[in-house]
């Protein structure tokens, strides 16, 4: 169990150590199971697997939250809880319990978990990538969250359509994905698989499935957030209040001063108070309709 208070950062060598141990480890299983036949070797080594699997408990306002993490980059961002995007919790201890959020690029669902378990909110998560999706739907599981949290494997873009996630690591918690595009905010993706994905624009969905409208929207993709927002011009000049909007300067100044284009022109303003307050490098908008 991980105390919630505790560094995010480990020290310096512990990472290699840590990759030293578990090599020795899986050594000792691989000797101790290799003189059994193929499928009770298989099956042994699975069950081993399986009882090792790694959950820790974050401390909350409102009790443990609870994540499972078989990678060692699925431990990281719950690990790292409050000091990572402390201005996304921060953002998210302010909203009305009885509002919707949707989390667009939830991973394996740290701030969808914390909203529905902290604040009360009823959560809407998107991920495309398989193996976090899998996660966040364990995670929901063992918090007993499925109630308050609807999670969806699908890409949001301008259109509806059949494409691909382009990924450079298929593992649970990984980023840096894109939909329909081999390229994120850090350059070219060195693509190891092609994940096939349904996309829909943000408005279609809606319009197709008529989804609980979001009050609140997250959206941390790593690539088409420019895409994603252009695909929502109804939904955003609706029923939208805040936007947090993770935006990496490092990509350059068109794409951040694109996003702002177009939430200015659903009507929203950028808090500019919000950002003077450790706000990293998400961005919080505001729908001016609603105060």
């Amino acid at each position: 169990m991980a105390d919630g208070t505790r560094s995010a950062i480990a020290p310096p060598g512990a990472a290699l150590l840590s990759k030293t141990i578990s090599k020795v480890l899986a050594s000792v299983v691989t000797a101790g199971t290799a003189w059994m036949k193929p499928y009770r070797r298989t099956i042994t080594r699975a069950l081993v697997s399986e009882r090792l699997a790694p959950t820790i408990t974050m401390e909350t306002p409102a009790g443990g939250l609870h994540f499972f993490t078989p990678t060692a980059r699925a431990l990281h961002d719950p690990w790292a809880l409050y000091e990572g995007e402390p201005e996304t919790i921060r953002w998210l201890d302010g909203l009305p319990q009885d509002h919707v959020l949707w989390d667009i690029g939830a991973n394996i669902g740290v701030y969808a978990l914390y909203a529905a378990k902290c604040r009360g909110m009823r959560v809407l998560a998107f991920e495309p990538s398989a193996a976090s999706y899998a996660v966040l739907v364990r995670n929901m599981e063992i918090n007993h969250l499925d109630e308050r949290i609807s999670a969806y494997c699908l890409a949001f873009d301008t259109s509806t359509r059949l494409d691909y996630l382009y990924m450079a690591n298929t593992g649970a918690g990984h980023s840096m994905h894109a939909f329909g595009q081999a390229t994120s905010v850090e350059g070219a993706i060195k693509t190891t698989f092609r994940q096939s994905v349904l996309g829909f624009s943000i408005d279609a969905f809606c319009d197709l499935f008529r989804p609980p409208p979001p009050d609140h929207i997250k959206l941390d993709v790593d690539s088409i957030e420019i895409e994603i927002l252009r695909g929502a011009e109804r939904t955003l000049t609706g029923s939208v209040r805040t936007i947090l909007v993770e935006i990496d300067e490092s990509a350059g100044p068109t794409r951040s001063a694109d996003i702002e284009r177009i939430l200015t022109s659903a009507g929203f303003t950028r808090d500019q108070a919000f950002a003077q307050r450790e706000a990293r490098r998400n961005v919080l908008f505001r729908n001016t309709r609603w105060g």
